[in-house]
Parts: structure tokens; C-alpha cells; sequence
């Protein structure tokens, strides 16, 4: 079974048609069902600046607009000391009960009732309209995280503990993501992707979180390029086929501290889909130290039996 068919389960009909985002807002929309919710689609549009244009800052991005990462998921960490929930890394919405994110993120976490996930959330200073909020049932890390270096297999799903309603509700703000299929067209060399996260404005100071979710854009790079001795060849991690590097050479645009976990989106045939996911890098927007991702379709297979075991 292919994960598109996975997620056709249980009278979920995801519409194939080709095409962009829609072109007008949704008159009306069942926040109770997924039957109306097509994985990789948006109602609102945004489009980052690309490099060479004003820089705020994910860093070098610029504020999102709301909703229009709707598969954006926010990991907050219990702090007991602070008797509080804080932010701790990114994660993107890939079913009604399952969040996709990095091993890095959780892997310091014991206790699932330590781990907060929050869906429909923008502004980290109030609660937004549509946000809610998710207790994790369980955490499932890639076996051989860290086996070919400190950052491999960069990859681990979370299962969304079950409401009375179900799982995850998807409306206008929140969606599904893509997942890559064996079978699907996938983002080249050279394409515009966009990261998203509210990380570190301050590449020095990973306590300088960005208050709304920020994106940026970054073009997806070769693997010879990024294996080159200038950038990050001859490191103790080397760049395995199973990362992908992403962003300008010239630096200035970077995911950073506090955007680990979440969604590097590239549109696909009108459809956003998770190509990679934020895992490590030299710094935070460098000359020749671009950001480094998990190439998510390399874990296609591990994904697809995690769902199967997971039973979602």
C-alpha cells in the first residue's frame, strides 16, 4: 500500500486534480470532516521574498501570513522549573493523527506528557483563531538516528492522542501536507522551496524567537555541491542521500535554532509537499553553509510502516 493510499482510508478522498491554490475563499467548510481537506492545499495564499530582496528575518524570510502554512505545527516542551509550556521545535501536519517532525526534537523528551502540539498557530505571544491544541499518544524515532553521524536519520513521527472528536480537525488553517510518493514527481535541483518556523532571529542568540511564524525561500542545491570542501565536505557528519541541502551559497536566508522539526514545503504539480524537514547546519545563514534537511523521501518506506503500526 502507498502512503496515498493510506491516506484514502476510511472514506478520506483526496481530490487529484490538477491546478493551483483555489482562486476564491471557501464559502463554507466542515470543520468536522476531512472529506472537503486535500492534502498540500492552502486557502491563503503567501509567497516569501526570494534572496536579493528585503531581509526580516527566520532568518533572511519574512512574516507569514496566517493560515498560509497550514500544515505548520508547533512542539512545545513542559518546563517544570517554569511550570510552563514552551516552545521547543517545528513539525508538519501529515494525517488526522500524525505529526512529522525531527528525531533531534523529541529525542530528549521521556514523557509524551511533556510534549504539547499545537496545529493553527501563528502568534506565539496569544491564542489565534483557529488554533488547538494536541496531547502526543506516541513518539516513534527512526532506529538508526545518529548510527552514520550525529545528524543521520533525522526523522521521527508523532501520534496524536485522540479527542473526543477524533484527531486533528482540518479547516481553512489547518491542513495536511503532502507526503512524497514513490510514484510522484518530486522538487529538483534549483527549485524555490519555502521553510517555515518561528526560530531564532539572532544567529548568536537562540533565545531570540520570532513572536509570528516567519518563511523564507530557498533553493533546493545539488548534493556534489553541498559535499564540496568549502561547504561542508570532510566534516565529521558528511552529507548522506539521505539529506538535502537548501539556500543561497552567498548565506543571508536560513532556517536557525528553534525552526528544527519543521517543513521544508516545495509545490509539486499545484500541491505543497514535504520534501525535507530542518535538521543541522554550520550556524545560521553563512556564506557557504546552507541549512541541511532530511530528504523525507528517503524515508518512504519507514514512514509508510510507521503509519501501518501506528494504525492511523
Amino acid at each position: 500500500m502507498t502512503l496515498t493510499q493510506l491516506f484514502m482510508q476510511k472514506g478520506k478522498r483526496w481530490n487529484l486534480r490538477n491546478g493551483g491554490n483555489p482562486k476564491f475563499p471557501i464559502k463554507t467548510w466542515n470543520t468536522h470532516s476531512a472529506h472537503n481537506s486535500q492534502c498540500g492545499t492552502r486557502v491563503i495564499n503567501h509567497q516569501p521574498l526570494r534572496a536579493g530582496g528585503a531581509t526580516a528575518k527566520i532568518i533572511g524570510g519574512s512574516a507569514a501570513t496566517y493560515g498560509a502554512y497550514p500544515w505548520q505545527v508547533e512542539i512545545q516542551n513542559y518546563k517544570p522549573e517554569k511550570k510552563r509550556f514552551e516552545h521547543h521545535c517545528g513539525g508538519a501536519v501529515v494525517g488526522e493523527r500524525v505529526i512529522l517532525t525531527a528525531a533531534h526534537c523529541i529525542t530528549n523528551l521521556e514523557h509524551t506528557d511533556r510534549i504539547r502540539l499545537i496545529v493553527g498557530k501563528h502568534d506565539l505571544n496569544q491564542r489565534d483563531p483557529h488554533e488547538s491544541s494536541f496531547k502526543a499518544e506516541k513518539t516513534i524515532i527512526h532506529p538508526d538516528f545518529r548510527k552514520m553521524g550525529p545528524h543521520s536519520n533525522d526523522i521521527a513521527l508523532i501520534k496524536v492522542k485522540a479527542v473526543s472528536e477524533g484527531g486533528i480537525h482540518f479547516n481553512s488553517h489547518v491542513q495536511p501536507i503532502c507526503l512524497p510518493d514513490e510514484d510522484s514527481q518530486s522538487a529538483g535541483v534549483g527549485e524555490w522551496c519555502t521553510v517555515t518556523g518561528w526560530g531564532a532571529q539572532k544567529a548568536e542568540d537562540f533565545e531570540s524567537l520570532s513572536g509570528v511564524l516567519k518563511a523564507a525561500s530557498v533553493p533546493l542545491l545539488d548534493q556534489s555541491t553541498c559535499r564540496q570542501s568549502g561547504i561542508y565536505g570532510g566534516r565529521v557528519q558528511t552529507i548522506l542521500d539521505s539529506m538535502i541541502c537548501a539556500g543561497p551559497l552567498e548565506g543571508g536566508v536560513d532556517a536557525c535554532g528553534g525552526d528544527s522539526g519543521g517543513p521544508l514545503a516545495c509545490q509539486v504539480n499545484g500541491r505543497f509537499m514535504l520534501v525535507g524537514v530542518v535538521s543541522w547546519g554550520d550556524g545560521c545563514a553563512k556564506r557557504n553553509r546552507p541549512g541541511v534537511y532530511t530528504r523525507v523521501a528517503h524515508f518512504n518506506s519507514w514512514i509508510q510502516d510507521t503509519l501501518e503500526k501506528l494504525g492511523t
